[in-house]
């Protein structure tokens, strides 16, 4: 099975990790993503109740956090996922996911 995220999914995902990590709720997480040709992808991860906390999800955080989501709220198995983030100028980050 294969699944396309469009940008609004992968911030959903990040807010998912970022929480995680703080033990907060991912609704009062806001996220920035980032892509730069050299340096690839990463997102910067704000928690609205907490002062602003900032959280730094490198590229393989954001790949953790679209495979917890997947797991946590629609029940995939995390091994068989593979998670492939691209750049479009037009619809900005999205991921391309297989469940093998």
């Amino acid at each position: 099975m294969k699944l396309l995220f469009n940008e609004q999914d992968v911030i959903d995902a990040c807010c998912v990790i970022a929480a995680q990590r703080i033990n907060g709720k991912p609704e009062e997480i806001d996220v920035d993503l980032q892509f730069n040709p050299t340096t690839g992808f990463e997102a910067n991860a704000r928690d609205m109740n907490r002062g602003f906390q900032t959280i730094h999800l490198t590229e393989q955080n954001i790949i953790d956090g679209i495979i917890v989501y997947l797991s946590d709220y629609h029940n995939f198995i995390p091994e068989r996922l593979k998670v492939n983030l691209e750049f479009n100028k037009g619809t900005g980050i999205e991921a391309v996911i297989v469940s093998l």
